[in-house]
């Protein structure tokens, strides 16, 4: 072997990226995906060294069981906004079964029938919905604003814009202050709700097919999905949920009352972007929306705590949306 082919033999071949610059990549990657949950740790953080009653089991349970219906009603809106659609009217449906469940429960009808009637109900109002978009090809938003003001319209007709009170109804208290193993059954049963939306959009056909939708339309026609069926959809699953979420509300306030969910329908839209959904559709996961909803309650708890007026609460949460917005639109524009 000669001097050039000994020297050859002897080097040593180009090093990959070192292990160090592996990991900090990795740790950046993983702490963009969560950036959400950091931001909901670091203000429990802060909330945490600011007030001594942050940190207790009562506020703690109590940021749950407000952040449970709320969770349920931004699940079913998680749904849409992925098909890149809107609904401006679960508020106004859920106040609407809280009231035609109060209503029935007053009547002596059995419970059962109580809860399916209910249920259906909202069911059937994200089905109107639903219809007029995928029939006609109407903008979501028109449609479901027109069912945000007919719903509304329709409970205070019903109730004479009165509330209906069923305080005293066994199953309804039960349901408020029950607990199963400890835990309250106001947050099992949106914990359940949880679990399902979250294994029907990961590890279905149903669930690529939202995705699918979201992400281009056109192409998700083309290669055979029935776009319309998944859109109508969506929009029953949202009716549904708002109708569960109804019946966790009359238990919670125990009475059924027509303005109950007003301006829900902005903070559930608002969790599921703060979640990291986009409005251009395509992009979400009920994990984020949930952690989202999190996150806007406890930042309403914390300024409770600290006194703050509540004429500032509504500007620092706008200042929130605002900023979970540009986030979602300049990721859009990156993506590009």
């Amino acid at each position: 072997m000669n001097e050039k082919e000994r020297l050859l033999s002897n080097k040593k071949p180009l090093s990959n990226p070192s292990n160090k610059s592996k990991k900090i990549n990795l740790v950046a990657q993983l702490l963009l995906q969560n950036k959400v949950l950091l931001a909901l740790l670091l203000i429990c953080l802060v909330l945490t060294i600011t007030s001594d009653q942050f940190l207790t089991v009562n506020n703690l349970t109590n940021i749950l069981l407000q952040s449970a219906i709320m969770g349920v009603v931004a699940i079913g809106m998680t749904f849409v906004i992925i098909t890149s659609g809107i609904d401006l009217g679960v508020g106004a449906v859920l106040g609407l079964t809280s009231v035609v469940t109060a209503g029935m429960v007053t009547a002596g009808l059995p419970i059962v029938v109580v809860l399916a009637i209910a249920v259906l109900l909202g069911a059937a109002c994200g089905l109107i919905n639903g219809f007029f978009i995928t029939k006609f090809s109407m903008a979501p938003f028109i449609v479901t604003l027109a069912m945000m003001a007919a719903a509304r319209s329709v409970a205070m007709v019903y109730t004479d814009a009165k509330t209906i009170s069923i305080y005293d109804d066994p199953f309804f208290r039960y349901l408020r202050s029950g607990e199963i193993l400890g835990v309250p059954i106001m947050i099992i049963i949106p914990i359940v709700i949880f679990l399902i939306a979250h294994y029907v959009l990961r590890y279905t056909i149903f669930g690529r097919y939202v995705y699918a939708i979201g992400n281009n339309k056109k192409a998700a026609e083309l290669s055979g999905i029935n776009v319309k069926r998944v859109e109508l959809s969506v929009y029953v699953i949202a009716g549904l949920l708002s109708g569960i979420a109804g019946i966790l509300m009359t238990a919670r306030l125990g009475s059924g009352t027509p303005l109950a969910g007003s301006n829900l329908e902005l903070m559930a839209i608002a969790a599921v972007v703060i979640g990291g959904s986009s409005l251009m559709g395509g992009r979400g996961t009920v994990y984020g929306t949930v952690i989202g909803v999190l996150l806007i309650n406890i930042i309403n708890t914390g300024m409770n705590l600290m006194n703050i007026s509540s004429h500032y609460q509504g500007l620092m949460m706008g200042l929130v949306i605002l900023l979970a917005a540009w986030i979602d639109s300049y990721g859009n524009k990156k993506k590009k």
